[in-house]
């Protein structure tokens, strides 16, 4: 029993382990899903009209300028179309191997200052955990923005450390690309978070030294300061006030796009977000006061603290958010992996997810049976997705974890090897599932589209990854007779309303996606005073 206990451990410290987690974790099946919407379908779709417009400097989306972001997650994705071309694989591509550096960075500096071993440990979790893993697979900006608050964390533990203006300039460095990456959010946290690490420390002048430290602010300027005058000459002012009050100042003070939420949000989503991890935080907040006694704890519990109260206090919220705190929370567990995954309870979690999976075999079906149109026909399906082998997938998973339950091993180790599972399950069943019901009706819709070689109108919908596989701009504009449409099935009232039922013309309609054409005569006109812009999403 003893040399099992001991092989079994050895297996989580080997190098063949971690590139296994990292590969199921982050690239296993990357290529196999459909681009969800809406923020996969923004992206990929404002960098193929980049690449096709063959503008570099700014962001276009379905024509319209894009304000949402800096440029940074734009370019890499378009380097990676370039070279693989427009698919799934390349537009995904950037945030595998933001990821697979935030992962590295996480290792190098866990054996640098705590041990190999935690390194290992935090890794494995990290290549693990439900939503790092679906951010390091996503067509988005928030695996790359991670890396680089993450860097600038790491670097600035080593310059209060060593004092060595090097660490310090690197610091800039990843804190300026940040920016260029996601806006203001890269300096907000690190500079908060840091300012009360340095003051615990009583080391307050070293920090007023970093923070003007003329080189830093040079390497900032060097890094953001040509994007910015691209952009200005493209777009003017429009981006500047777009960007810093529409998409920064008003997501933290206004609810923007429905994403709205309490205070209390992150506190019943953070552990969705860190399954099955999940008992490992709350471990952490009952021995708190313990952790934040070790400058390097501090530091880690600190940034966490700072992350949640910014994001819970943002009148937007969206889950992705609290990962700008998951990755010392990551390390801590690494590091006191024996105490803070202790315990049988942390199973319940696993446990959750295995339910979760029944719960839904159980309601999907019967969700079609609403009164929505749309969610009527995407549903409809649901009793062929979730079927006979799903079920059996599930049961399996739940078998895997029962049999881990009555394995010689330390409960951290069961967890690792329970999240392993978690993320096979995820990227080969679960995701494909969902998406076949959600996404595929869109890309099958986009394809068959493409086929016709005509201009389309978006009516009250923003799914751009249509446009993505459409390769073609969806215009969202007033409708007006003899437009091709592309809407859900829920809005087809309002037009057949508008300009007549026999003027609405369906020629394709699948699970909730709806294409149609507007006869082109005078008595599709029958609303005069039709207002422009409700093409917008209500």
């Amino acid at each position: 029993m003893t040399l099992t206990k001991q092989n079994l451990s050895r297996l989580f410290y080997q190098p063949t382990t971690l590139a296994i987690f990292l590969a199921v974790g982050f690239i296993l099946n990357v290529w196999g899903v459909p681009l969800f919407d809406v923020d996969e379908g923004a992206f990929s779709e404002a960098t193929r009209e980049m690449l096709t417009s063959g503008i570099w400097s700014a962001t276009y989306l379905d024509g319209q300028p894009r304000y949402d972001k800096p440029i940074l997650t734009y370019w890499f994705q378009a380097l990676f179309v370039k070279a693989f071309g427009l698919n799934e694989f390349a537009l995904r591509m950037h945030s595998v191997i933001s990821a697979l550096l935030w992962a590295a960075a996480i290792f190098y500096f866990c054996q640098q200052f705590i041990s190999r071993k935690s390194a290992f440990v935090a890794t494995l979790i990290f290549s693990s955990t439900l939503w790092i893993t679906l951010i390091g697979r996503a067509a988005t900006a928030d695996a790359l923005l991670n890396l680089f608050i993450a860097l600038t964390f790491f670097d600035i533990y080593r310059y209060a450390q060593s004092q060595n203006k090097w660490h310090c300039y690197r610091a800039w460095l990843w804190l300026s690309l940040g920016v260029l990456t996601k806006g203001p959010v890269a300096i907000a946290i690190p500079g908060a978070a840091s300012l009360i690490w340095f003051v615990s420390n009583k080391q307050f002048n070293l920090w007023l030294k970093a923070i003007f430290n003329p080189v830093g602010w040079l390497i900032l300027l060097a890094v953001v300061s040509p994007w910015l005058y691209m952009v200005w000459l493209e777009q003017g002012s429009g981006f500047f006030h777009g960007f810093l009050v529409e998409h920064n100042l008003k997501r933290f003070t206004d609810t923007k796009e429905g994403h709205g939420g309490q205070w209390y949000y992150y506190i019943y989503v953070l552990p969705l977000i860190l399954l099955p991890f999940s008992g490992g935080l709350f471990k952490q907040i009952s021995l708190s006061k313990s952790l934040i006694k070790d400058p390097l704890d501090r530091l880690l519990v600190i940034w966490f603290v700072v992350v949640f109260i910014l994001v819970s206090f943002s009148q937007t919220q969206l889950p992705h958010y609290v990962l700008y705190g998951v990755t010392p929370v990551i390390i801590l567990m690494a590091k006191y992996r024996n105490s803070l995954l202790a315990g049988k309870w942390q199973l319940l979690f696993p446990m959750l997810f295995c339910l979760i999976q029944f719960v839904l075999i159980y309601i999907a079906p019967d969700l079609a049976n609403n009164n929505n149109h749309y969610q009527q026909q995407m549903l409809a399906n649901a009793d062929k997705v979730f079927n006979n082998s799903y079920l059996f997938n599930s049961i399996l998973l739940s078998l895997l974890l029962l049999t881990l339950i009555i394995l010689p091993a330390k409960s951290w180790q069961k967890l690792v090897s329970f999240a392993f599972c978690q993320s096979v399950f995820c990227y080969l069943v679960l995701l494909p599932a969902i998406a076949q019901i959600q996404q595929q009706p869109i890309k099958q819709a986009a394809l068959f589209a493409k086929e016709i070689k005509q201009e389309f109108v978006a009516y009250k919908m923003h799914m751009p990854s249509f446009s993505v596989y459409r390769e073609q701009i969806t215009h969202r504009r007033e409708v007006t007779a003899g437009d091709y449409v592309y809407t859900r099935a829920d809005r087809i009232s309002q037009l057949e309303e508008k300009f007549g039922a026999e003027a609405v013309d369906i020629f394709y309609q699948q699970g909730g996606i709806v294409l149609a054409q507007i006869a082109g005569n005078k008595l599709a006109q029958k609303d005069t005073n039709y207002e422009v812009g409700s093409s917008e999403v209500k």
